[in-house]
């Protein structure tokens, strides 16, 4: 592993002194200078102390004066920072133990490729440039490497303290101080490449290693109580703040915990305890043999390539190289795998330092494309003189009636409507409905979320309403509709970029004109892509409903209607009233709370709870229902357990070590070979990494080992216990058509009785259903921003968390009706800054460059049809064949 610490003076100069078993001399003798800064100074061999100790205050290597001519605060001088890479426990034990001195080597082999990674990428300072201060790459270290044995509790410890000087070379020759932001960005990626590093040099020497968690590995041959044993100062740190805790509590934990230095012992000394120990524990040591060592560069790669374009359309590298890492490790030396991707025809490398794929190019030009191509293709619905008398009197805003109008008489296939948050879209939508049918045609409504559909089809009174996987899912019709159709699909900024182009695929098959109805200033999809903001930029005929309707305050409409505008920071000053900052998480659940049981039963009904994260919404949920007890307004309760989807790509879900013992895997469709039947439920009792595979057995019947990457269709759930009382308001969390159930459909508990809990909708149906029935829930009273997109409420009163982007800020400020109340957790300048960057999915068009002029699209798509392989088009063929991907991924994340 690899922990990061920022050092002072008087820090650094214990790496000098005795901190290991080691006299001062020893200490020098197991030291050494690295880094091309290094070598600028004229530093090499073993560390100096004095030269060391002049560096670490910021001064030049003979203390004469500042290494960067600058006058110095010894007071807020920042020295360095500790990179200490540690050997797994095994490996320490093969070595120090054992007395495999090739291990040692090892170590340090994988830890001086991380360092040269790290100079090459990561050694910045920050500049003075006319857009302000900006982060430049130096590509040089002043490093000196402490290499030590044992753990504070003695225990044999294979690490090295990677002290790194608090200055850089720039090309003209001044030292700057080091901007090392980047490095605890990247720390995990870092670990990794040493991980990897090492496990690489291991398996060549001859040891089987045994892959665990977040790219770490042993190696075989050793009982976890071995490790156990010799790892108390681990079991210290545990034991402080649990085996969940992050990486920060941890090094905070090591910290708090660490023991003073203590006696030295001599190296023979430890050797022969350590020797003692094994004896005790008849420890046999793991030999090396020749093993069977083999690199598959390409699919690792291709493995992280599809994992983080399923999300992203446009990715760093380090996301590509972290996953091929973790998945992969061992099998390739990271030069290849850098090597592997820069060659990688499939991979296009951005200005910024960013990847993309033709794939996802290819799948937007395609799209505009498809667009594009069906500009004046269709005849006009009506007449613009008789759509004008037919919306007379309608009571409709400028841009309500030029939507419709553009709808009725386009020539178009494709159109869209962009509108802001409570530009009455619904409503203008049922004007244009009235159109169509009296003209003869069946308008369809569609949208990424069942409720969202429902609420179309209520909103809009348009018949037929359903998503868009199950429009993408189902079979295409064999003969044509009687009556010329037109599709509505709301919330398009919600679409995907894969979903987009199969859905206007299908249409243009179908010769169904399309009306695509959203706003690119909300949320975007969850899947990679924003197709909706990349059409309209690509010349799709747009109609535009900027006023809002909903706000009826005036100053949160004044508010409201800047941050649509753009100007985020107006905004926010004029609602600063209605903002308050609770740094807390659970200080800002309390106060939510506080403030919603305030309310009377019938304000409580008509407020809306938002939450930026789950984990938030869970502790807001929590602190209502605790008043909601002391009311008396929650009854009997039982506790029952649900399913809770784990956010996984369908690329992590075919690896076993993404998956813990106790999960739920649910196929989307019989493998009989396996015995697996669609929709069943199969609990995961034992996972086997080395092998890739997972032991399931459903309620009933024999235990079955299988590939997960056998079983392409799947879900996977991890179990909570959830307590269900009477009166708590909860929804479905998963579509089940044949039940009439829908995902984020809201349902109340009104009874329990002999083990079964007794529900009703706000239609009036009720149901009895036994707890087992009921594991595809959860709480509905808060909603987090995904969730409330397309919703409207008298009173929003919700928490602003540091996730927080101008998207999920603006849908969070744009639900309210009359009353707003929001909690954040930074001051509002912080609040500002946060609130004005975008985090809306991009598409590769931004970032390539492509021209995004109509005719120029056209031919850009027959462009690189010609430059490039099949490949590509064929994978946007086959994807056209199959179900979404987002067919089992939430959408309320």
């Amino acid at each position: 592993m690899l922990s990061l610490t920022v050092i002072s003076p008087n820090q650094g100069e214990t790496y000098y002194t005795a901190e290991n078993y080691y006299s001062n001399e020893e200490n020098q003798a197991n030291s050494t200078w690295s880094g091309k800064g290094a070598r600028s100074l004229g530093l090499s061999g073993q560390v100096q102390g004095e030269a060391f100790k002049n560096l670490l205050h910021g001064n030049s290597t003979q203390g004469d004066k500042t290494l960067s001519g600058r006058k110095i605060n010894p007071e807020k001088h920042r020295a360095g920072i500790d990179l200490t890479f540690s050997a797994p426990k095994s490996l320490s034990l093969a070595a120090l133990v054992g007395g495999n001195e090739a291990l040692e080597q090892a170590h340090r082999t994988a830890m001086a490729r991380t360092l040269e990674v790290i100079e090459e990428r990561y050694a910045q300072t920050r500049v003075r440039t006319e857009e302000g201060r900006k982060a430049i790459a130096t590509g040089n270290l002043i490093v000196a490497q402490f290499h030590h044995d044992t753990s504070r509790e003695k225990d044999p410890q294979l690490h090295t303290h990677c002290v790194v000087i608090n200055a850089t070379q720039l090309a003209d020759g001044r030292w700057q101080s080091l901007h090392n932001d980047i490095l605890f960005k990247q720390q995990k990626l870092l670990g990794m490449i040493y991980q990897n590093e090492l496990a690489v040099e291991v398996q060549r020497l001859g040891y089987a290693i045994d892959p665990r968690a977040n790219g770490q590995f042993e190696l075989q041959g050793y009982r976890p109580a071995d490790l156990q044993t010799f790892s108390k100062r681990r079991e210290q740190i545990l034991a402080t703040v649990g085996e969940n805790a992050t990486a920060q509590e941890r090094e905070l934990a090591t910290l708090m915990t660490r023991a003073p230095k203590g006696k030295e012992i001599p190296r023979e000394e430890l050797r022969a305890y350590w020797q003692a120990q094994a004896e005790v524990l008849h420890l046999e040591h793991p030999q090396p043999r020749v093993l069977d060592w083999q690199s598959d560069l390409k699919k690792a790669v291709q493995a992280g390539l599809n994992h983080c374009s399923e999300r992203e359309a446009v990715f760093r590298r380090e996301q590509v190289e972290r996953f091929a890492l973790e998945n992969h490790l061992g099998q390739q030396f990271f030069e290849d795998l850098q090597q592997t991707l820069d060659t990688d025809p499939e991979v296009i490398h951005t200005d910024d330092q960013r990847l993309t794929t033709q794939t996802a190019v290819l799948r937007e030009l395609e799209t505009i494309r498809t667009v594009l191509e069906g500009r004046g293709q269709v005849g006009a619905i009506a007449s613009e003189g008789w759509v004008a008398a037919t919306l007379a009197d309608q009571g409709l805003t400028q841009g309500q009636y030029e939507g419709i109008l553009l709808a009725a008489t386009t020539r178009d296939r494709v159109i869209a409507w962009q509108g802001v948050a409570g530009a009455g879209k619904s409503f203008a939508l049922n004007q244009f409905r009235r159109i169509a049918e009296a003209q003869g045609y069946t308008v369809r409504g569609f949208a990424p979320s069942a409720e969202a559909a429902k609420s179309l089809g209520e909103s809009a009174q348009i018949q037929q309403t359903e998503t868009v996987a199950a429009l993408l899912c189902a079979q295409p019709q064999e003969t044509p509709s009687q009556f010329p159709e037109i599709w509505v699909v709301d919330e398009a900024g919600l679409l995907s970029a894969k979903d987009a182009l199969a859905l206007l695929t299908q249409a243009q098959e179908q010769q169904a004109r399309v009306i695509l109805v959203g706003d690119t200033r909300q949320l975007s999809a969850v899947e990679a892509g924003n197709p909706f903001k990349s059409l309209q930029q690509a010349g799709m005929v747009t109609a535009y409903l900027h006023q809002s309707l909903r706000q009826k305050n005036r100053q949160i409409k004044a508010g409201v209607d800047l941050i649509a505008e753009g100007k985020i920071a107006e905004g926010i000053q004029q609602l600063k009233p209605y903002i308050h900052q609770v740094s807390s998480e659970e200080a800002r659940a309390q106060e939510i709370a506080h403030d919603y049981l305030t309310l009377t039963p019938e304000e409580r009904r008509k407020t809306l709870l938002l939450a930026g994260t789950n984990r938030e919404r869970l502790a807001i949920t929590q602190a209502i229902r605790a008043g909601l007890k002391s009311e008396g307004q929650l009854g009997q309760n039982v506790l029952m357990q649900r399913l809770k989807a784990r956010d996984l790509t369908s690329v992590q879900m075919a690896y076993a070590h993404h998956f813990q013992v106790g999960d739920v895997l649910m196929p989307q469709a019989s493998y009989r070979r396996w015995g697996l039947e669609r929709g069943q439920r199969y609990e995961v009792l034992a996972v086997d990494v080395q092998q890739n595979v997972v032991t399931l057995r459903a309620e009933r019947g024999p235990a079955v080992q299988v590939d997960p990457a056998r079983v392409g269709k799947k879900s996977v759930y991890r179990i909570e216990e959830i307590e269900v009382a009477i009166g708590d308001r909860l929804k479905w969390t998963k579509n089940q058509a044949t039940l009439g159930r829908r995902n984020g459909q809201e349902f109340e508990v009104y009874g329990i009785e002999d083990g079964q809990v007794l529900i009703h909708y706000g239609s009036g149906k009720t149901e009895s259903l036994s707890c087992s029935e009921l594991a595809h829930l959860d709480y509905a009273m808060v909603s987090t921003t995904y969730g409330a997109q397309g919703k409207s409420a008298e009173r929003v009163i919700g928490a602003l968390d540091r996730h927080l982007g101008r998207e999920n800020f603006y849908v969070t400020v744009s639900r309210v009706k009359h009353d707003l109340r929001l909690y954040a957790s930074e001051d509002l300048d912080r609040l500002i800054a946060r609130a004005e960057q975008s985090r809306a999915k991009e598409n590769p068009g931004e970032v390539v460059r492509i021209q995004q002029d109509g005719d120029q699209q056209l031919a850009s798509v027959q462009t690189i049809r010609h430059q490039n392989s099949d490949l590509s088009f064929r994978n946007l063929d086959e994807e056209k064949q199959g179900p979404p991907l987002n067919n089992k991924i939430e959408l309320e994340r």
